[in-house]
Protein backbone atom coordinates (compact mmCIF):
# COMPACT_ATOMS: atom_id res chain seq x y z
CA UNK A 1 0.00 0.00 0.00
CA UNK A 2 1.22 3.06 -0.76
CA UNK A 3 1.86 5.89 1.66
CA UNK A 4 -0.20 9.01 -0.41
CA UNK A 5 -2.94 6.40 -1.14
CA UNK A 6 -2.95 5.31 2.50
CA UNK A 7 -3.16 9.09 3.59
CA UNK A 8 -5.88 10.06 1.25
CA UNK A 9 -8.15 6.97 1.74
CA UNK A 10 -9.01 8.96 5.56
CA UNK A 11 -10.47 11.44 3.24
CA UNK A 12 -12.14 9.33 0.32
CA UNK A 13 -11.75 5.44 -1.05
CA UNK A 14 -8.80 5.34 -3.43
CA UNK A 15 -9.13 2.80 -6.20
CA UNK A 16 -6.29 0.59 -6.72
CA UNK A 17 -7.41 -2.07 -8.95
CA UNK A 18 -10.35 -2.42 -11.28
CA UNK A 19 -11.13 -5.78 -13.09
CA UNK A 20 -13.52 -8.33 -13.89
CA UNK A 21 -14.70 -11.76 -14.12
CA UNK A 22 -16.96 -14.16 -15.42
CA UNK A 23 -19.30 -13.68 -12.45
CA UNK A 24 -18.66 -10.20 -11.64
CA UNK A 25 -18.36 -7.72 -14.70
CA UNK A 26 -16.66 -4.76 -11.99
CA UNK A 27 -14.30 -5.87 -8.90
CA UNK A 28 -12.55 -3.41 -7.55
CA UNK A 29 -10.04 -3.12 -4.63
CA UNK A 30 -9.93 0.33 -2.73
CA UNK A 31 -8.57 1.67 0.44
CA UNK A 32 -10.91 3.07 2.58
CA UNK A 33 -9.68 4.21 6.00
CA UNK A 34 -6.35 2.38 5.32
CA UNK A 35 -7.70 -0.83 4.83
CA UNK A 36 -8.47 -2.44 1.59
CA UNK A 37 -11.78 -3.37 0.56
CA UNK A 38 -13.28 -5.16 -1.97
CA UNK A 39 -16.22 -3.92 -4.09
CA UNK A 40 -18.45 -5.27 -7.12
CA UNK A 41 -20.33 -2.93 -9.30
CA UNK A 42 -23.16 -1.82 -6.85
CA UNK A 43 -22.33 -3.35 -3.55
CA UNK A 44 -19.29 -4.02 -0.67
CA UNK A 45 -18.19 -8.11 -1.25
CA UNK A 46 -15.56 -7.84 1.60
CA UNK A 47 -14.50 -5.71 4.54
CA UNK A 48 -16.05 -2.66 4.69
CA UNK A 49 -19.97 -2.67 5.29
CA UNK A 50 -19.76 -6.09 5.10
CA UNK A 51 -17.22 -6.61 7.62
CA UNK A 52 -19.37 -3.96 10.03
CA UNK A 53 -21.94 -6.35 9.39
CA UNK A 54 -20.99 -9.37 10.42
CA UNK A 55 -19.01 -8.09 13.75
CA UNK A 56 -22.23 -6.61 14.16
CA UNK A 57 -24.56 -10.46 14.06
CA UNK A 58 -22.26 -11.92 16.30
CA UNK A 59 -21.80 -9.28 19.07
CA UNK A 60 -25.95 -9.68 19.11
CA UNK A 61 -26.08 -13.78 18.76
CA UNK A 62 -23.30 -13.86 21.69
CA UNK A 63 -22.44 -17.67 20.27
CA UNK A 64 -20.81 -19.84 22.41
CA UNK A 65 -17.77 -20.28 20.50
CA UNK A 66 -16.02 -22.47 23.18
CA UNK A 67 -18.22 -25.38 21.12
CA UNK A 68 -17.59 -24.08 17.71
CA UNK A 69 -15.11 -26.11 16.29
CA UNK A 70 -16.22 -26.60 12.49
CA UNK A 71 -17.11 -23.27 10.19
CA UNK A 72 -18.57 -23.48 6.06
CA UNK A 73 -18.48 -19.97 4.86
CA UNK A 74 -20.35 -19.94 1.62
CA UNK A 75 -19.64 -16.88 -0.12
CA UNK A 76 -16.24 -16.68 1.10
CA UNK A 77 -15.20 -13.14 -0.75
CA UNK A 78 -11.66 -12.36 0.35
CA UNK A 79 -11.88 -13.46 4.05
CA UNK A 80 -13.14 -10.79 6.25
CA UNK A 81 -15.77 -13.04 8.04
CA UNK A 82 -13.22 -15.53 8.41
CA UNK A 83 -10.76 -12.75 10.00
CA UNK A 84 -13.59 -12.17 12.65
CA UNK A 85 -14.35 -15.46 13.42
CA UNK A 86 -10.56 -16.34 14.05
CA UNK A 87 -10.83 -13.42 16.76
CA UNK A 88 -13.39 -14.91 18.91
CA UNK A 89 -11.48 -18.65 18.06
CA UNK A 90 -8.71 -18.70 16.32
CA UNK A 91 -8.23 -22.89 16.51
CA UNK A 92 -11.56 -23.51 14.44
CA UNK A 93 -11.28 -25.06 11.21
CA UNK A 94 -13.66 -23.50 8.20
CA UNK A 95 -14.03 -24.20 5.02
CA UNK A 96 -14.29 -21.40 2.91
CA UNK A 97 -16.53 -21.63 -1.02
CA UNK A 98 -15.80 -18.65 -3.14
CA UNK A 99 -17.47 -19.59 -7.05
CA UNK A 100 -14.87 -16.59 -8.85
CA UNK A 101 -11.40 -17.71 -8.94
CA UNK A 102 -10.64 -13.85 -9.22
CA UNK A 103 -11.76 -13.11 -6.14
CA UNK A 104 -9.65 -15.65 -4.42
CA UNK A 105 -6.58 -14.33 -6.52
CA UNK A 106 -7.78 -11.01 -5.15
CA UNK A 107 -7.82 -12.27 -1.85
CA UNK A 108 -4.30 -13.46 -1.87
CA UNK A 109 -2.78 -10.55 -2.96
CA UNK A 110 -4.30 -8.08 -1.45
CA UNK A 111 -5.59 -9.69 1.44
CA UNK A 112 -3.12 -12.34 2.73
CA UNK A 113 -5.59 -14.86 2.64
CA UNK A 114 -2.82 -17.64 2.07
CA UNK A 115 -1.85 -16.99 5.44
CA UNK A 116 -5.45 -18.03 7.21
CA UNK A 117 -4.64 -20.60 9.48
CA UNK A 118 -7.50 -23.76 9.58
CA UNK A 119 -8.80 -22.02 6.55
CA UNK A 120 -9.32 -24.39 3.33
CA UNK A 121 -10.32 -22.36 0.42
CA UNK A 122 -12.82 -24.19 -2.21
CA UNK A 123 -13.59 -22.47 -5.86
CA UNK A 124 -16.86 -24.63 -6.72
CA UNK A 125 -20.88 -23.13 -6.60
CA UNK A 126 -22.05 -23.07 -2.67
CA UNK A 127 -25.26 -25.52 -3.48
CA UNK A 128 -22.50 -28.05 -5.62
CA UNK A 129 -19.91 -27.98 -2.46
CA UNK A 130 -22.90 -28.51 0.17
CA UNK A 131 -24.74 -31.37 -1.86
CA UNK A 132 -21.05 -33.31 -1.92
CA UNK A 133 -19.15 -32.13 0.99
CA UNK A 134 -19.03 -35.11 3.70
CA UNK A 135 -18.39 -32.59 6.68
CA UNK A 136 -20.82 -31.78 9.65
CA UNK A 137 -20.72 -28.19 10.85
CA UNK A 138 -21.09 -26.30 14.13
CA UNK A 139 -22.04 -22.77 12.50
CA UNK A 140 -22.95 -22.14 8.62
CA UNK A 141 -22.74 -18.88 7.13
CA UNK A 142 -24.80 -18.05 4.09
CA UNK A 143 -23.42 -14.83 2.20
CA UNK A 144 -23.70 -15.71 -0.93
CA UNK A 145 -24.24 -12.88 -3.88
CA UNK A 146 -23.74 -12.51 -7.84
CA UNK A 147 -23.34 -8.30 -7.21
CA UNK A 148 -25.93 -7.78 -4.78
CA UNK A 149 -28.61 -10.92 -6.35
CA UNK A 150 -28.35 -14.11 -3.75
CA UNK A 151 -28.54 -17.15 -6.40
CA UNK A 152 -32.27 -18.10 -6.80
CA UNK A 153 -31.09 -22.03 -6.12
CA UNK A 154 -29.85 -21.05 -2.52
CA UNK A 155 -33.51 -20.30 -1.52
CA UNK A 156 -34.85 -23.45 -2.02
CA UNK A 157 -36.26 -26.16 0.16
CA UNK A 158 -33.94 -28.93 -1.39
CA UNK A 159 -30.63 -26.38 -0.43
CA UNK A 160 -32.02 -25.51 3.23
CA UNK A 161 -32.43 -29.27 3.60
CA UNK A 162 -28.85 -29.99 2.27
CA UNK A 163 -27.73 -27.42 4.52
CA UNK A 164 -29.44 -28.25 7.64
CA UNK A 165 -28.14 -31.80 7.02
CA UNK A 166 -24.79 -30.38 6.80
CA UNK A 167 -25.10 -29.07 10.86
CA UNK A 168 -24.22 -30.72 13.67
CA UNK A 169 -27.20 -31.18 16.37
CA UNK A 170 -27.27 -27.64 18.12
CA UNK A 171 -25.38 -26.14 14.85
CA UNK A 172 -26.31 -22.76 13.64
CA UNK A 173 -26.91 -21.28 10.28
CA UNK A 174 -26.36 -17.46 9.87
CA UNK A 175 -28.48 -16.21 6.16
CA UNK A 176 -27.62 -13.03 5.07
CA UNK A 177 -30.25 -11.18 3.08
CA UNK A 178 -30.26 -7.79 1.84
CA UNK A 179 -32.90 -6.05 0.53
CA UNK A 180 -32.62 -3.24 -1.87
CA UNK A 181 -36.38 -3.20 -3.68
CA UNK A 182 -39.81 -3.96 -3.09
CA UNK A 183 -39.52 -7.23 -5.03
CA UNK A 184 -36.72 -8.02 -2.80
CA UNK A 185 -38.18 -7.20 0.58
CA UNK A 186 -41.53 -9.09 -0.62
CA UNK A 187 -39.26 -12.21 -0.80
CA UNK A 188 -38.51 -11.68 3.07
CA UNK A 189 -42.39 -13.91 4.22
CA UNK A 190 -42.08 -16.80 1.92
CA UNK A 191 -38.54 -17.21 3.01
CA UNK A 192 -39.71 -17.18 6.64
CA UNK A 193 -41.98 -19.90 6.06
CA UNK A 194 -39.56 -21.78 4.08
CA UNK A 195 -36.69 -21.23 7.04
CA UNK A 196 -39.38 -22.12 9.56
CA UNK A 197 -41.20 -25.55 7.34
CA UNK A 198 -36.73 -27.06 6.73
CA UNK A 199 -35.32 -26.06 10.46
CA UNK A 200 -38.31 -25.84 12.37
CA UNK A 201 -36.99 -22.41 14.07
CA UNK A 202 -36.18 -19.21 12.81
CA UNK A 203 -35.03 -16.24 14.57
CA UNK A 204 -35.13 -12.57 11.92
CA UNK A 205 -32.93 -9.93 13.28
CA UNK A 206 -32.29 -6.30 11.58
CA UNK A 207 -28.85 -5.69 12.73
CA UNK A 208 -28.26 -2.46 9.58
CA UNK A 209 -30.96 -1.17 7.77
CA UNK A 210 -29.88 -2.73 4.69
CA UNK A 211 -31.44 -5.73 5.19
CA UNK A 212 -32.59 -9.43 7.54
CA UNK A 213 -30.17 -11.69 8.94
CA UNK A 214 -32.17 -15.32 9.06
CA UNK A 215 -31.00 -17.51 12.38
CA UNK A 216 -31.45 -21.30 12.48
CA UNK A 217 -30.66 -23.71 14.20
CA UNK A 218 -30.13 -28.00 13.53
Amino acid sequence: MRKPDFILSYLFPVSVEVTSSKYNPVLEIVINAGRYELNSKNTNYSFGTLMALFKKIFKRLNLKWNSINNVLILGFGTGSVARIIAGYKNDCFIDGVEIDEKVIELGEKYFNTGSFKNVAIHCTPADRFIEKCPNKYDLLIIDVYVDMIVPPELETEHFLEQARNSLNPGGTVIFNKAIYSKSISDQITPLKTLYLKVFGNLEVMTVMNSGKIFVAKR
